[in-house]
Protein backbone atom coordinates (compact mmCIF):
# COMPACT_ATOMS: atom_id res chain seq x y z
CA UNK A 1 0.00 0.00 0.00
CA UNK A 2 1.30 3.51 -0.87
CA UNK A 3 1.03 6.47 1.46
CA UNK A 4 -2.47 7.88 1.97
CA UNK A 5 -3.09 11.01 -0.11
CA UNK A 6 -6.87 11.36 0.37
CA UNK A 7 -8.85 13.74 2.63
CA UNK A 8 -6.94 13.83 5.92
CA UNK A 9 -9.69 15.44 8.00
CA UNK A 10 -11.78 12.35 7.25
CA UNK A 11 -9.00 10.17 8.70
CA UNK A 12 -8.84 12.37 11.81
CA UNK A 13 -12.60 12.03 12.34
CA UNK A 14 -12.42 8.27 11.89
CA UNK A 15 -9.58 7.93 14.39
CA UNK A 16 -11.19 10.39 16.79
CA UNK A 17 -8.41 12.96 17.17
CA UNK A 18 -6.07 15.29 15.23
CA UNK A 19 -3.04 13.37 14.00
CA UNK A 20 -1.83 15.96 11.46
CA UNK A 21 -0.14 19.21 12.45
CA UNK A 22 -2.01 21.39 9.98
CA UNK A 23 -4.40 24.26 10.75
CA UNK A 24 -6.51 23.74 7.59
CA UNK A 25 -7.06 20.06 8.42
CA UNK A 26 -7.90 21.02 12.00
CA UNK A 27 -10.56 23.49 10.78
CA UNK A 28 -12.13 20.81 8.57
CA UNK A 29 -11.92 18.34 11.45
CA UNK A 30 -13.69 20.70 13.88
CA UNK A 31 -16.25 21.86 11.30
CA UNK A 32 -18.17 18.62 11.60
CA UNK A 33 -18.72 18.28 15.33
CA UNK A 34 -21.00 15.27 15.22
CA UNK A 35 -19.28 11.90 14.89
CA UNK A 36 -20.39 9.93 11.82
CA UNK A 37 -22.65 6.99 12.52
CA UNK A 38 -20.72 3.80 13.18
CA UNK A 39 -21.88 0.28 13.67
CA UNK A 40 -20.56 -1.45 16.75
CA UNK A 41 -16.94 -2.43 16.10
CA UNK A 42 -15.77 -5.99 16.32
CA UNK A 43 -12.69 -6.93 18.33
CA UNK A 44 -10.74 -7.05 15.07
CA UNK A 45 -12.09 -3.61 14.09
CA UNK A 46 -10.88 -2.06 17.37
CA UNK A 47 -7.42 -3.56 16.93
CA UNK A 48 -7.30 -2.39 13.32
CA UNK A 49 -8.18 1.16 14.42
CA UNK A 50 -5.29 1.23 16.90
CA UNK A 51 -2.94 -0.01 14.19
CA UNK A 52 -4.16 2.68 11.79
CA UNK A 53 -3.54 5.38 14.40
CA UNK A 54 0.16 4.50 14.42
CA UNK A 55 0.32 4.05 10.64
CA UNK A 56 -1.17 7.46 9.83
CA UNK A 57 0.52 9.28 12.73
CA UNK A 58 4.02 8.24 11.63
CA UNK A 59 3.19 8.07 7.91
CA UNK A 60 4.26 4.44 7.55
CA UNK A 61 3.22 1.74 5.12
CA UNK A 62 1.98 -1.69 6.14
CA UNK A 63 5.27 -3.36 5.23
CA UNK A 64 7.18 -0.90 7.39
CA UNK A 65 4.78 -1.47 10.27
CA UNK A 66 5.37 -5.23 10.18
CA UNK A 67 9.13 -4.73 9.91
CA UNK A 68 9.13 -2.52 13.01
CA UNK A 69 6.90 -4.94 14.90
CA UNK A 70 9.23 -7.85 14.10
CA UNK A 71 12.13 -5.71 15.31
CA UNK A 72 10.29 -4.98 18.56
CA UNK A 73 9.38 -8.63 19.03
CA UNK A 74 13.08 -9.53 19.12
CA UNK A 75 13.88 -6.75 21.58
CA UNK A 76 14.15 -7.46 25.30
CA UNK A 77 11.25 -6.16 27.38
CA UNK A 78 7.70 -5.19 26.51
CA UNK A 79 7.03 -5.71 22.78
CA UNK A 80 4.28 -3.09 22.49
CA UNK A 81 6.38 -0.35 24.12
CA UNK A 82 9.44 -1.34 22.08
CA UNK A 83 7.34 -1.03 18.91
CA UNK A 84 6.19 2.52 19.70
CA UNK A 85 9.67 3.58 20.80
CA UNK A 86 11.12 2.26 17.53
CA UNK A 87 8.55 4.34 15.60
CA UNK A 88 9.46 7.39 17.70
CA UNK A 89 13.17 6.88 16.90
CA UNK A 90 12.65 7.10 13.13
CA UNK A 91 14.78 9.82 11.55
CA UNK A 92 11.79 11.60 9.99
CA UNK A 93 10.01 11.71 13.35
CA UNK A 94 13.19 12.96 15.06
CA UNK A 95 13.61 15.79 12.54
CA UNK A 96 9.95 16.73 13.05
CA UNK A 97 10.18 16.45 16.85
CA UNK A 98 13.27 18.67 16.82
CA UNK A 99 11.11 21.37 15.18
CA UNK A 100 12.95 21.39 11.84
CA UNK A 101 9.83 20.61 9.76
CA UNK A 102 6.15 21.50 9.79
CA UNK A 103 5.07 17.85 9.47
CA UNK A 104 6.50 14.35 9.32
CA UNK A 105 5.78 14.28 5.58
CA UNK A 106 7.89 17.40 5.11
CA UNK A 107 10.62 15.86 7.29
CA UNK A 108 10.67 12.84 4.96
CA UNK A 109 11.03 15.16 1.98
CA UNK A 110 13.91 17.06 3.60
CA UNK A 111 15.66 13.75 4.36
CA UNK A 112 15.03 12.14 0.95
CA UNK A 113 16.58 15.19 -0.75
CA UNK A 114 19.79 14.60 1.23
CA UNK A 115 19.46 17.72 3.38
CA UNK A 116 20.03 16.04 6.76
CA UNK A 117 23.43 14.95 8.04
CA UNK A 118 23.68 12.32 10.78
CA UNK A 119 27.04 12.46 12.55
CA UNK A 120 28.37 14.43 9.61
CA UNK A 121 27.24 11.98 6.95
CA UNK A 122 24.39 12.61 4.51
CA UNK A 123 21.54 10.19 5.14
CA UNK A 124 18.43 9.92 2.96
CA UNK A 125 16.65 7.02 4.71
CA UNK A 126 13.67 8.31 6.69
CA UNK A 127 13.24 5.04 8.59
CA UNK A 128 16.77 5.10 10.05
CA UNK A 129 16.60 4.59 13.83
CA UNK A 130 18.51 7.25 15.72
CA UNK A 131 20.71 6.28 18.67
CA UNK A 132 21.92 8.16 21.75
CA UNK A 133 24.73 10.61 20.88
CA UNK A 134 23.61 10.82 17.21
CA UNK A 135 23.87 14.41 15.98
CA UNK A 136 21.52 15.67 13.26
CA UNK A 137 22.46 18.74 11.25
CA UNK A 138 20.72 20.50 8.39
CA UNK A 139 22.97 20.71 5.32
CA UNK A 140 24.95 23.89 4.64
CA UNK A 141 23.08 24.40 1.36
CA UNK A 142 21.51 27.86 1.38
CA UNK A 143 18.06 26.85 0.07
CA UNK A 144 17.27 24.05 2.56
CA UNK A 145 18.71 26.01 5.51
CA UNK A 146 16.57 29.03 4.60
CA UNK A 147 13.43 26.85 4.51
CA UNK A 148 14.21 25.15 7.83
CA UNK A 149 15.12 28.50 9.48
CA UNK A 150 11.72 29.87 8.42
CA UNK A 151 9.97 26.83 9.92
CA UNK A 152 11.89 27.19 13.19
CA UNK A 153 10.97 30.88 13.40
CA UNK A 154 7.34 30.11 12.62
CA UNK A 155 7.32 27.51 15.42
CA UNK A 156 8.79 29.99 17.90
CA UNK A 157 8.16 28.77 21.44
CA UNK A 158 8.03 25.13 20.40
CA UNK A 159 9.59 22.82 22.98
CA UNK A 160 11.34 19.72 21.68
CA UNK A 161 10.94 16.52 23.75
CA UNK A 162 13.50 15.88 26.51
CA UNK A 163 15.30 13.15 24.57
CA UNK A 164 16.46 15.65 21.93
CA UNK A 165 18.74 18.65 22.60
CA UNK A 166 18.17 21.28 19.91
CA UNK A 167 20.24 24.28 18.86
CA UNK A 168 18.06 26.43 16.63
CA UNK A 169 20.93 28.77 15.75
CA UNK A 170 23.08 26.06 14.17
CA UNK A 171 20.08 23.90 13.17
CA UNK A 172 21.55 20.97 15.07
CA UNK A 173 19.82 18.35 17.21
CA UNK A 174 21.49 15.75 19.42
CA UNK A 175 19.82 12.57 20.66
CA UNK A 176 20.68 12.59 24.37
CA UNK A 177 18.81 9.40 25.25
CA UNK A 178 16.39 6.90 23.81
CA UNK A 179 12.72 7.93 24.00
CA UNK A 180 10.48 6.13 26.48
CA UNK A 181 6.76 5.32 26.26
CA UNK A 182 5.88 8.61 28.00
CA UNK A 183 7.57 10.51 25.15
CA UNK A 184 5.11 9.07 22.61
CA UNK A 185 2.32 11.64 22.38
CA UNK A 186 0.03 9.41 20.36
CA UNK A 187 -2.98 8.19 22.42
CA UNK A 188 -2.99 4.52 21.47
CA UNK A 189 -3.66 1.18 23.14
CA UNK A 190 -0.34 -0.50 22.33
CA UNK A 191 -1.48 -3.88 23.64
CA UNK A 192 -4.04 -4.02 20.82
CA UNK A 193 -1.19 -3.52 18.34
CA UNK A 194 0.49 -6.66 19.64
CA UNK A 195 -2.82 -8.54 19.44
CA UNK A 196 -3.36 -7.33 15.86
CA UNK A 197 0.05 -8.48 14.61
CA UNK A 198 0.06 -11.68 16.67
CA UNK A 199 -3.24 -13.00 15.31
Amino acid sequence: MGRYIGPRAKICRRLGFMIYDNSNIEKAFLKREQEPFRRKSSEYGRRLLEKQKVMFYYGMREGQMRKFFNLARHTKGNTSKAFLIACERRLDNTVYSAGFSASRAQARQIISHGNVLVNGHRLDVASYLVRPSDTLTITEKVGPRKIVKAIVERKSGYQAPDWIAVDNETLTAKVVRLPVREDVRLPVNEQMLVEFYSR
